[in-house]
Order: structure tokens, then sequence, then C-alpha cells
């Protein structure tokens, strides 16, 4: 089973602290609403950078005190102010917060909302992923099934630019990552076109 998103995503780079809104621009991009300014959406996400980063941008962006902990969007949470911003610019999206405890067959849930054209924006944490220990954002392009271990395949495509722009990962790193085991629970805001 092999289920790719079409058309692909452009894939673009954050600025700093800003994975979640190139997230969102990379959505905007593919369904063909053009290309949204990355500082504009921090500023209206209220996106917090460490007082290092405040040099990278041109807009005033607040500072965080501790990372991950209130850097302005938890994306989980965030369904409310990204549909504001959809009703705001007259975009006929609505966007879903799906909690990972929520999901029983992750398989299932990713491929279906791939079938149905969904784009699904994924907040996890980063440890087995990218060795690191961060919350982190990237949209899912496609699921497929190896051929070697039959083991699911999950392609993310990630705007970090020291990271690779699409990365093959496994469900099962996939499911640790949205769980509370590296701490607190993440999952998917699914994006989807508004009903009606």
């Amino acid at each position: 089973m092999d289920i790719t998103l079409k058309p692909h995503y452009t894939a673009l780079v954050q600025k700093p602290f800003c994975c979640n809104v190139t997230c969102l621009q990379m959505i905007l991009y593919r369904r063909g609403y053009g290309l949204f300014d990355q500082e504009q959406l921090a500023k209206f996400f209220k996106i917090k950078v460490s007082a290092e980063a405040k040099k990278s941008f041109n807009v005033k962006l607040g500072t965080y005190t501790r990372i991950n902990l209130d850097e302005g969007l938890v994306t989980i949470k965030s369904a409310p102010i990204v549909n504001r911003f959809l009703k705001k610019n007259r975009l006929p999206l609505t966007a879903t917060s799906v909690r990972a405890s929520e999901i029983g067959d992750l398989q299932s849930f990713i491929a279906s909302h791939l079938k149905a054209d969904d784009d699904l924006w994924i907040e996890y944490k980063s440890h087995q992923i990218h060795g690191e220990r961060i919350i982190h954002d990237n949209v899912i392009e496609s699921i497929k099934t190896r051929a070697k271990d039959k083991d699911t395949g999950v392609v993310l495509v990630d705007p970090q630019g020291t990271h690779k722009t699409r990365l093959e990962v496994s469900l099962g790193k996939i499911r640790a990552a949205i769980s509370t085991k590296f701490g607190r629970e993440t999952g998917f805001l699914v994006i989807s076109k508004r009903r009606g």
C-alpha cells in the first residue's frame, strides 16, 4: 500500500523556531493558495523565539522562557487559531486537532487522510528521529510498505534546514514520537477542505 499526496509539497526552509508556521506555508502552497510570508505568519500566531534569534526577524516577536513549553504555538492545541487564520484569509479549509491517544490504528489514520487529500501536520518529539530533544513539526507526504521487512514507512517533509528535506521514518518511531514516551502528548492537525 503506497499512498502519496499529489501534488507533492514544495519544501520550504524555516526561520528559527518557525517549523510550525512553515508547515502551514507548505500546506497552503501545495493547495494552490500562494506563498504566505513566514514572518507575518509568525507574528499572527504569536511565535516566541530565543533572545538571540530575535535579530533574524524584521517583525517583533516575543521571547520564550522555556523552550517547547511556551514557544507560542503548541500545534496540537492550535486548531482554533489556525481556523481563525483560515477564515480571515477566506480559505475554504478547516483544521482539526487529533491527539495521539485519540488514534486507534495509526497506519489506517494516516492512510485514510492521505487518500482523502487531507494534509497531516504532525507535531512530534524528535528524540528517535533526529537525535534531538525538541518538539518539532513536519508534514506527512506519503505512507508505504517497505518491500524488505514489510514495515510501514512514513515520509516526512521537514522545514528544518539542517535536516533532510524528505525522510522516511518507521510507523513505530512515529507512534513513539507522538506518544507520552518522551514528554507531553502530541499528534496532528488535520487540514481538510471545509464541507458545505
